[in-house]
């Protein structure tokens, strides 16, 4: 049987890295591959696609998602997750290892990559660095790595032991891509609610301290230095972590970093109502740290957006702020919640670079795709100005918890092409 070809028709290209970038030409897909670009083009055997405003791009890749399988299947599983994926444009999901159990040996990776030949996405195992995520003893790295990990982090927990994470940046300094990390201080969040300042007092919320991220980014990459070994630094969210950041690269530091997205559509004046939704961790800071954000995604200090998709049940989101779960399900309305905040800020060829080359680059991972004839790649296929409104009733996730529910978005996903297959989406 010959191998099914897709025709699209009458794409804008957004892919500096490619002669066509910028031009609308058509594109015939075979076999994963881009077997021709051009105008006017025509295949009989193969299903054409087309649509309004049709751009394309490089596959959209998130670099930190939950899809709680194994374990709490009742939140997300890997079939709900990556529906919504698929839903939101992306084409290759990166998996935090923070399930139960734990995604910290060679057996759980392996449960994770061997269904990929099943699912709209690819699916990307992150492993955790330490056993059980509890800090105290280093896991089965080089197992994990050989089986198909992409990465390793600690989820979103804190690492307290000084010592693991000097040991985990050795160890993982010979394999690679950089080790990530949540950095914080644990003692100073405490049971923070939200980001400490001056709406945290207006409603009587308990909050979460700028110091907390900053102290905790200074020990870790301190440690990277002292270690000569790569850092990466999850969901940077105030303006001292900015600042701690590019002093660091300034001075040669293998360091980089990422923002978690609804840190650039939200500040925490968006908690006046108490929407449980809007309860994340990172917290929702002030406008002067999400300009100070914006700012380093622009000069590239920052080199990835991710969704940070955490599923929650309604029990866990409908009740006392203060009793609700941290996370948001936001993998479904990504990219117009993300082009309607920060398009006019960054710019649609900026935005695209942090959700699909950028993301690649902090794995070390399908650095060289690129839109050329005869490359092999993973496509989003997108409406940039399509303006809409995200309903429940279209949702792809079994989270309860996504924020983007009635809000005005800019910018659609119309189609993902991955696994040599183009997939249409609602």
């Amino acid at each position: 049987m010959s191998a099914q070809k897709f025709l699209i028709k009458n794409a804008k290209v957004i892919d500096p890295r490619s002669s066509f970038h910028q031009k609308v030409v058509d594109l015939l897909l075979s076999e994963g591959k881009i077997e021709k670009i051009g105008s006017n083009l025509s295949d009989p055997k193969a299903q054409e696609f087309s649509a309004d405003n049709l751009h394309l791009s490089i596959g959209w890749l998130d670099l930190r998602a939950n899809f709680n399988d194994p374990g709490n299947e009742d939140r997300e599983d890997l079939n709900s997750g990556a529906a919504a994926a698929a839903q939101g444009g992306f084409t290759s999901v990166a998996l935090s290892p923070d399930t139960n159990p734990t995604v910290d040996h060679k057996a759980a990776i392996q449960y994770l990559a061997k269904h990929n030949p099943h699912l709209p996405v690819k699916v990307l195992p992150m492993g955790a660095f330490s056993k059980g995520l509890k800090g105290e003893e280093l896991s089965e790295i080089y197992d994990m790595k050989a089986a198909g990990a992409v990465g390793f982090s600690h989820g979103t927990k804190a690492v307290t032991n000084s010592a693991l994470m000097r040991l985990a940046l050795l160890y993982n300094r010979e394999i690679g891509p950089a080790l990530q990390v949540l950095s914080q201080d644990r003692e100073i969040r405490a049971n923070g609610q939200m980001h400490e300042g001056e709406k945290s007092t207006w409603l009587g919320l308990k909050g979460i301290p700028e110091l907390a991220e900053s102290l905790g980014i200074a020990r870790d990459i301190a440690l990277a230095d002292y270690c000569l070994a790569p850092l990466h630094l999850q969901a940077l969210s105030s303006k001292e972590a900015v600042e701690l950041l590019e002093k660091a690269q300034a001075k040669g530091l293998d360091i980089s970093a990422d923002v978690n997205l609804l840190n650039l559509v939200y500040t925490d004046e968006a908690l006046e109502s108490y929407d449980s939704n809007l309860k994340v961790y990172p917290p929702l800071r002030s406008a002067a740290d999400r300009k100070a954000l914006i700012a380093a995604l622009k000069k590239g200090s920052i080199k990835a957006i991710a969704s940070n998709h955490q599923p929650r049940t309604i029990e866990e989101k409908r009740c006392e702020f203060d009793l609700a779960a941290f996370g948001a399900a936001s993998l479904e309305g990504f990219f117009g919640a993300l082009n309607a905040s920060c398009g006019n800020e960054l710019g649609l060829d900026r935005i695209i670079e942090l959700i699909s080359m950028g993301p690649r680059e902090v794995l070390n991972y399908q650095t060289d795709l690129k839109i050329e004839e005869g490359a092999t790649v993973e496509l989003s296929l997108f409406d940039p100005e399509l303006s809409y409104t995200l309903e429940a009733s279209n949702l792809k996730s079994k989270g309860a918890n996504n924020p983007f529910l009635g809000m005005s978005l800019k910018g659609k996903a119309l189609a993902i092409y991955q696994n040599q297959q183009l997939i249409s989406l609602d």
